[in-house]
């Protein structure tokens, strides 16, 4: 079963670790209500300017993030594991998310352009969940806008003819003002040694964040 390299999902979390201790400090749950498995920062990051393409081929930036509590993964359609896996989980405790804010909205990221077409893109999304929005961009503008939410992927064979992607199996949350405002970090799991997210912590952890929130 081929999966995510250990080395990109190690870097992603050094990111946001990095990203995060830069604020000054790791975020103060005096409550005991945020586990492990999530990393706020302590000062939400802006985010630049990007210009992505949705699955009805139309244009998606930043303002798209605005006003939503939004949850952004990174894989591709060919993808043989963490994205199914991963967007099948979303899509269990989609209901508990927008539960907790009807604002919620779940982004599958393509790292792989020249595969995921639109149309591809969105038959792919639509059968984990047709709520799903699905985007990407050539890689000179995908990258970037990857990157600064904490995110990383990489392509080291292009030539051949299945070839793979690496890619971080965080999900980035992004705060109703469109700034990145912390990462649901993955686990490798015991019995498929994949990195994957936590669905019920993912769940509590959000809860606590949102009620924290303030406009």
């Amino acid at each position: 079963m081929a999966k995510t390299s250990r080395w990109i999902w190690g870097l992603a979390v050094a990111l946001v670790v990095i990203g995060s201790v830069s604020g000054g400090f790791w975020y103060s749950d005096k409550n005991n209500s945020l586990t492990g498995a999530v990393v706020v920062y302590p000062e939400p990051r802006e985010l630049a300017a990007f210009t992505l393409t949705d699955g009805e081929e139309q244009p998606f930036t930043q303002q798209n993030l605005q006003g939503h509590w939004s949850l952004v993964f990174v894989g591709y359609t060919f993808c043989p594991d963490i994205c199914p896996t991963t967007l099948a989980d979303l899509s269990r405790i989609y209901p508990e998310l927008t539960a907790i804010s009807d604002k919620t909205q779940v982004i599958f990221v393509s790292a792989d352009p020249a595969r995921d077409t639109p149309e591809r893109l969105k038959a792919y999304t639509h059968y984990f969940n047709p709520n799903f929005i699905t985007v990407t961009a050539e890689h000179d503008e995908l990258m970037p806008a990857v990157q600064q939410l904490g995110l990383i992927y990489g392509i080291f064979d292009r030539d051949a003819d299945n070839y793979l992607v690496d890619h971080s199996a965080s999900v980035a949350l992004v705060n109703p003002k469109g700034q990145l405002h912390a990462s649901f970090r993955p686990d490798f799991d015991e019995q498929s040694a994949m990195p994957l997210v936590n669905g019920p912590e993912l769940v509590k952890n959000f809860s606590a964040i949102v009620a924290r929130w303030r406009d």
